[in-house]
């Protein structure tokens, strides 16, 4: 049962209990704030795919720009439904004909349902790749980290459930630096620990509050090509800002539905020219910020329509700049082009709780299929 109190710091402690019912496939429906305008019509969409097996596929919807209105919701939580239960490597995913301008996928290869080898997952959440393109992946109920080659091969894991330096409390987020460090956020811990490539433990720092390096959820962690760690301060409605040994430099953010304002922020990456994506989770958009934490742009209304978000949660970028949003609510990844623009839906039907997203360097985009404990791994089709 949720219960939805009247003050802020109960608001908080009802958000993290719905936080951790999310990813265990229960959850609850906030009250839903008032609509805001309607965002301006975008370009013309491409032409609908063909089918796997029957006619061609109807002419493809308009594309809308979703930089328009946004409306906001009195909690992060959305109710999705039970998990769903995948055979062993099933293939699922339709291979779509490439349009132009529009990336299309092949089938996706599974990775989680191979106990005679070891790989299994519980609740995948969050995903990092190094410059070897090899795979690490967090568990929110596993309480570890898993590392794989691109092609699926474990080649080993670390941690147990825990606070002890090494230990983890619901893990939520991952990143790597330049170096090859590993960055660990945990919700559970209030906390962020670094590891080296092996999972050898080097440092941590946070702890529960709301003070300068303190967390209310460590929710998700992004690295950029300075060495400066940004991590998404759940219950604090922030973002804060590191290096890479933990020295805190700077915060952003207040808690609102206006420009800049955050409610319950999640996914968080950083772009090719520096600029700070943030998955506003409670407010159903995706703000961008300057490396400096001004306010640039917004995308994104509650809803299940192309361009509108249900309990939005990771981000990610292709080789084209294309951005990835995975949702938890509408139980999808949607694809839009660098303004924002519309082009498609990854997979549709396929997914069941999405979270974390990551593309290696061949452009083969990995995604967190966390409510069925897969890891599915997507190749642009030829």
């Amino acid at each position: 049962m949720c219960i939805f109190l009247g003050t802020k710091r109960r608001i908080i402690v009802s958000a993290l209990v719905m936080l951790a019912a999310l990813l265990l496939g229960v959850g609850c429906t906030g009250a839903q704030g008032p609509p805001g305008p309607a965002g301006p019509s975008g370009q013309a969409g491409p032409q609908g795919p063909v089918g796997a097996t029957g006619p061609a596929g109807p002419q493809g919807a308009v594309g809308q720009s979703i930089s328009g209105g946004y409306s906001g919701s009195s909690t992060a939580s959305t109710q999705y439904g039970q998990r769903s239960q995948s055979s062993p490597n099933q293939q699922t995913e339709t291979k779509v004909e490439p349009q132009i301008g529009v990336p299309a996928y092949g089938r996706a290869v599974i990775w989680g349902d191979q106990p005679a080898y070891g790989i299994s997952f519980a609740s995948p959440n969050s995903i990092a790749i190094d410059s070897s393109d090899n795979i690490y992946v967090t568990e929110f109920r596993g309480n570890r980290v898993q590392k794989f080659s691109f092609d699926g091969v474990l080649l080993g894991r670390w941690g147990s459930e825990g606070s002890e330096d090494g230990q983890f409390l619901n893990p939520t987020g991952i990143a790597i630096d330049g170096e090859g460090n590993i960055y660990i956020s945990e919700s559970g811990n209030h906390r962020v620990q670094k590891f080296n490539s092996d999972g050898e433990w080097l440092t941590s720092w946070g702890s529960q509050g709301s003070g300068e390096g303190e967390f209310l959820s460590a929710m998700v962690i992004a690295a950029d090509s300075d060495g400066k760690l940004y991590v998404s301060d759940w219950g604090n409605d922030r973002i804060q800002v590191f290096d890479s040994e933990g020295t805190f430099l700077d915060s952003w953010g207040l808690s609102g539905q206006g420009q800049g304002e955050l409610f319950t922020p999640t996914g968080i990456k950083v772009d090719s020219d520096g600029n700070i994506w943030v998955v506003d989770r409670g407010n159903n958009r995706v703000q961008k910020f300057g490396s400096d934490g001004q306010f640039l742009n917004m995308w994104g209304a509650e809803g299940n329509n192309q361009g509108q978000f249900g309990v939005p949660t990771s981000i990610a970028f292709d080789n084209d700049g294309n951005f990835y949003v995975s949702e938890v609510g509408n139980s999808r990844v949607q694809i839009f082009d660098s303004e924002g623009i519309y082009l498609s839906e990854l997979a549709p039907g396929s997914l069941s709780g999405p979270h974390g997203l990551a593309f290696d360097s061949k452009g083969d985009l990995y995604v967190a299929d966390t409510s069925n404990n897969f890891v599915k791994k997507f190749s642009l089709a030829n």
